[in-house]
C-alpha cells in the first residue's frame, strides 16, 4: 500500500472478512490492526491504515480530512490543546490554532455504554498513509502517545 508492505502479526490483524459494517468496502490494500489485542474487547483500540492519496481522492475536497491531512499545509495537531465543538450527541475536537483555522481531527459520538463517555476516531497522516485511530473521548489527552505507538508498530512490521 502506497509503496509499503507490512507483515502484521495474526494477533494484531483484523481480517477483512471481520471488518465492521460501517467501513467502506475494501477497494485496496488498507488494513485494520489492533494496538492492544490482549485487552478486553471493549478496551481494544483499532487502527485503520489506508493510502493517503486514496483517502483524499474519496474526500474530494469535502469533509474533515480535506481540511486536515489532505491540504497543502496540514494543521499541526501534535503538542496542542484541543477545542471541542458540537453538542452532547456528536462533537469534534480541533487543535488550538490561530482563529479561522478549523481543523477537526477528531470526531466523536455519544455512547450509551456505562463507563464510555463517547467513541471517537482521529484520522492522522503518516507520510503517504492515513491512520484512523479509534479512541474513547476521555483518551484524547493520550492521542499523541497512541499515534506514536501505532507508528512504532507499523515501522516494526514493515518489510
Amino acid at each position: 500500500m502506497a509503496g509499503h508492505q507490512y507483515d502484521v502479526p495474526a494477533a494484531n490483524l483484523i481480517p477483512k472478512s471481520s471488518y465492521p459494517f460501517f467501513l467502506p468496502r475494501s477497494e485496496g490494500n488498507e488494513f485494520i490492526f489492533v494496538l492492544n489485542p490482549q485487552a478486553e474487547l471493549r478496551e481494544r483500540r483499532n487502527v485503520l491504515v489506508q493510502d493517503r492519496k486514496q483517502v483524499c481522492a474519496r474526500a474530494n475536497g469535502s469533509g474533515y480530512v480535506s481540511r486536515t491531512i489532505c491540504g497543502e499545509h496540514p494543521v499541526q495537531w501534535q503538542g496542542r490543546d484541543w477545542l471541542r465543538n458540537g453538542d452532547d450527541t456528536f462533537w469534534t475536537y480541533s487543535p488550538a490554532t490561530p482563529p479561522g483555522t478549523d481543523a477537526p481531527y477528531v470526531s466523536c459520538h455519544k455512547m450509551e455504554i456505562k463507563g464510555h463517555t463517547g467513541l471517537c476516531s482521529a484520522t492522522l497522516a503518516l507520510g503517504d498513509l492515513a491512520l484512523t485511530i479509534g479512541i474513547n473521548d476521555d483518551e484524547l489527552p493520550t492521542l499523541q502517545a497512541t499515534y506514536e505507538r501505532a507508528v512504532s508498530m507499523l515501522k516494526s512490521w514493515e518489510l
